[in-house]
């Protein structure tokens, strides 16, 4: 156990140290600490003091941990440990949807991630306290220590939210793009996609102060998709037939290639709600006309 003792001081100077000057040297405190529990417990004006003042003293800890390994810079550490704790149990109950802004700007929810980051802390400090190793550059194994090292710091990254954005988001994207979940999906494109599409096109705008329906009818016919509307112009009521191409580039169809045209009810029999059949001609024809 005494290569691990003589590990802990490392690990612990290195995440105090990171803690540290993500609290006092980057951004602005009062900025930082807006939103999380902290900021609940002392309030606005304090809390961006006392943020700060923890930060140094995680830095000076770290350089204790550094320059003075033993069991009572261990003890310290192992109180810092508890407070933390005892600061996230309090946010727990207090202000469970805010952060604990424990490692700098990066704002997460509380979560049992936290506390058992905090937990893994607090485990290092106590074993570093009990046993009176010697100091961490008196002749430690190398292999053993460095794995030890590379363990924990990977434990502890896994257990914070707020570095999720360096590793576990490319993770998800390199498994999205090995596994493609959509691959066996149906090819066909969903109604409320080209309707995103046709209210985006000119042809739409041109026509959109006579229409006065929602989509009536639609059906897909040699790569464009057919789209019924009612309208009703100054002087007689129409129905307007869009044609929207279903293929498109990596941005979608081309809202320019979209087509309406505008029939008169007289000429498909009057009714006001026509029948995809009564339309065949009109969406051949809204596939061919631009908007005049």
């Amino acid at each position: 156990m005494t290569w691990t003792a003589q590990a802990q001081p490392l690990f612990l100077a290195g995440v105090l140290g990171w803690s540290g000057t993500a609290k006092t040297v980057t951004g602005d405190a009062r900025g930082r600490v807006a939103g999380t529990a902290l900021h609940r417990l002392l309030g606005a004006r304090v809390a961006p003091a006392a943020y700060v003042t923890l930060g140094a003293a995680e830095l000076l800890l770290a350089l204790a941990l550094l320059v003075a390994p033993g069991r009572p810079t261990a003890l310290a550490a192992a109180a810092l440990s508890c407070g933390f704790l005892a600061y996230l149990g309090y946010a727990a109950v207090a202000t469970p949807k805010a952060s604990c802004g424990c490692l700098g700007k990066k704002k997460v929810r509380l979560s049992w991630r936290t506390f058992a980051r905090a937990g893994l802390l607090l485990a290092a400090a106590l074993v570093a306290a009990a046993d009176a190793a010697p100091q961490w550059w008196d002749s430690p194994p190398l292999v053993p220590v460095a794995l030890l090292l590379v363990g924990e710091a990977a434990l502890f990254v896994a257990l914070s939210a707020e570095l999720d954005r360096l590793w576990l988001t490319p993770l998800r994207r390199l498994r999205v793009r090995l596994t493609r979940p959509l691959a066996g999906a149906p090819d066909e494109v969903p109604l409320q996609a080209t309707v995103s599409t046709l209210v985006r096109s000119p042809a739409y705008r041109e026509v959109a102060i006579w229409l006065t329906s929602d989509v009536l009818e639609h059906w897909d016919a040699d790569g464009w998709r057919i789209l019924v509307y009612g309208a009703r112009l100054p002087d007689r009521p129409v129905t307007a037939v869009f044609a929207v191409p279903l293929a498109g580039g990596a941005e979608g169809p081309d809202v320019a290639a979209v087509r309406v045209t505008l029939v008169d009810e007289a000429d498909v029999g009057g009714a006001a709600e026509p029948r995809a059949a009564d339309l065949g001609g009109a969406a051949e024809e809204a596939g061919a006309l631009a908007v005049s």
